[in-house]
């Protein structure tokens, strides 16, 4: 077939070829799109062509000539094969794309790097919610991690200057995806940790820095980490600005979460800023008032969204020590005016965590290990009386602040 034949395709090459020549990378972004639209419109105007690679002979670079064929094939077939088939179209194209940053020096490929890589992260999504089979975001994770492997690589002194640019971007997928993945998130995560050397410099731009925290608190949340998890939450809900309210609305979902797991509710003014979900409101309150049964009934009644998040069982389990502490506050307070405020009786605290829980078959024993665990972890200042059956507090703070140090949400 004549090569001329096509002229929309001699003419995407042409501009292909340009651009590598100028090392010109906003130009390629815009060049090599991924939307639905465009790649409906492209694929109605390339099913004639049969062999790409006999108009990417004019290339100098012959991997970029591989990558540029690949990826015309792929617009070709995509509207017309399965999700599957496409998925797998699409990985080569990321598989050569690594090759040629990997070939090439300095960052100006770095704005490329986004259409790509965030088009295999919605197709992995698409297909495993088609196929559930864990070994797509298995082979897009790997595929990620290569080419971030390749970025950090740059031993670029200056970061301006250096293909490590475009590395947050690339972290902070990889972790998205992890988090997807039957596998333990580690298993694909600890490279994208690296980035936490350098993520809050100036030279990225403020969506990198936002999304990198954002995925990264979400990973340290999962990992139970959870400190750690507000610090990187807090720094992407505080930075993202105001009219990204959709943004700050999905990221404020995981602090909640994060920072109820510390003791700290979110107030009804900032729940109805950015109208989150009732059920946050019913959770706030019955973990305020040592509701236990309140608490998981509301969560039980949303164990849809709460599972679609990642964060049901987080809250099921991480916070049932902490309300039974507000259960005992709570009792604590109703004996302040008897005489007797230190020493609090195992059957007032029974009773007390008994209607809490609404489990009436608790006795004493269980009674007795959940205010083990809570003077163990240090969330109740004082001494356990066996023999007496006495819990007696300690004198100052019997009931210290449960959460460290940061900042709150704005």
């Amino acid at each position: 077939m004549d090569v001329d034949y096509n002229s929309v395709a001699s003419a995407f090459v042409n501009s292909a070829q340009e651009s590598v020549m100028f090392e010109n990378g906003e130009a390629l972004a815009k060049l090599f799109v991924f939307s639905e639209k465009t790649i409906s419109i492209l694929s109605s105007k390339l099913q004639g062509v049969q062999d790409f690679e006999q108009y990417t002979v004019i290339m100098d670079n012959a991997v970029f000539a591989q990558f540029t064929a690949a990826y015309l094939e792929y617009v070709r077939d995509q509207p017309s094969i399965s999700k599957e088939e496409g998925h797998k179209l699409l990985c080569r194209v990321v598989e050569l794309f690594t090759a040629v940053i990997s070939g090439t020096r300095g960052p100006w490929l770095v704005p490329a790097i986004r259409p790509i890589a965030v088009a295999l992260c919605l197709s992995a999504g698409s297909v495993h919610n088609e196929t559930r089979d864990p070994a797509v975001y298995a082979q897009s994770a790997s595929l990620l991690l290569r080419l971030l492997i390749d970025l950090l690589s740059d031993t670029s002194n200056a970061l301006a200057s250096s293909k490590k640019l475009g590395s947050p971007l690339v972290a902070g997928l990889l972790l998205q995806i992890s988090l997807r993945t039957i596998a333990a998130p580690g298993a694909y995560a600890s490279k994208a940790l690296e980035v936490k050397a350098f993520w809050k410099s100036p030279v990225f731009s403020q969506r990198d820095r936002i999304g990198y925290s954002y995925w990264l608190g979400r990973y340290y949340l999962v990992c139970y980490y959870v400190d750690l998890a507000r610090v990187y939450l807090e720094y992407a809900f505080n930075t993202c600005p105001a009219w990204h309210y959709h943004n700050k609305r999905a990221i404020l979902r995981h602090l909640i979460v994060a920072n109820m797991i510390r003791g700290r509710l979110p107030s009804r003014r900032l729940l109805e800023k950015y109208q989150m979900e009732p059920v946050y409101l019913h959770l706030a309150y019955h973990f305020s008032k040592g509701n236990i049964a309140g608490f998981q009934q509301a969560l039980v009644a949303n164990i849809d969204f709460f599972r679609s998040q990642g964060n049901y069982l987080l809250l099921l389990e991480r916070t049932e020590i902490l309300i039974y502490r507000n259960a005992l506050v709570r009792l604590c307070r109703l004996n302040s005016g008897t005489g007797r405020d230190s020493a609090v009786p195992y059957s007032n605290i029974l009773v007390a965590f008994q209607l809490a829980s609404d489990n009436p078959g608790m006795d004493i024993f269980e009674m007795e290990s959940i205010l083990t665990s809570l003077l163990s972890q240090k969330f109740v200042r004082g001494y356990l009386f066996h023999h007496q059956r006495v819990l007696n507090l300690a004198r100052t703070q019997p009931f210290p602040l449960i959460y460290s140090g940061g900042t709150s949400a704005q």
